[in-house]
């Protein structure tokens, strides 16, 4: 499917802005490039069992067995993905599953300090301009 692009965003929010600590980007190629995982902080791997993503490509992509099993190949083996990816997400269940799963990776991002100093930065930096705003407005002032 790399027709398809290399990138599809999904999500794309200034990290550190008011209400959001992270970026989320749905990159499918994402471990067969190799070199732009340098970039990111954290990957998640959400997969499912190959039975199911077989399903799940001959319903969406109308394809038949062969040309499903073909494009399954065609990745890079799952284990391999397994190693690379920070956090995992196992999509072979139900949604209910999948969703506590979700949630539990969001509290633990949303929870940690990793974006502590970031976080900092901006409001550093939103503090200084807001006093730089106030004195220029009470030097015009006066």
């Amino acid at each position: 499917m790399e027709e398809e692009g290399l990138f599809r965003l999904m999500v794309c929010t200034p990290a550190g802005a008011p209400g959001y600590r992270y970026v989320i980007l749905d990159i499918p190629l994402l471990f067969k490039t190799h070199g732009l995982t340098k970039f990111m902080r954290y990957t998640v791997l959400v997969y499912c069992d190959p039975l199911a993503q077989c399903a799940w490509l001959m319903r969406w992509n109308g394809l038949d067995v062969a040309a499903a099993d073909a494009w399954i190949s065609s990745q890079i083996p799952l284990e391999e993905k397994l190693q690379q990816a920070a956090h995992i997400i196992d999509n072979s269940e139900d949604r209910e599953s999948t969703r506590r799963q979700v949630l539990r990776l969001h509290t633990r991002l949303k929870d940690s300090l990793d974006f502590f100093w970031a976080q900092l930065a901006v409001g550093e930096a939103v503090d200084g301009l807001g006093g730089l705003v106030f004195l220029l407005l009470r030097h015009l002032i006066s």
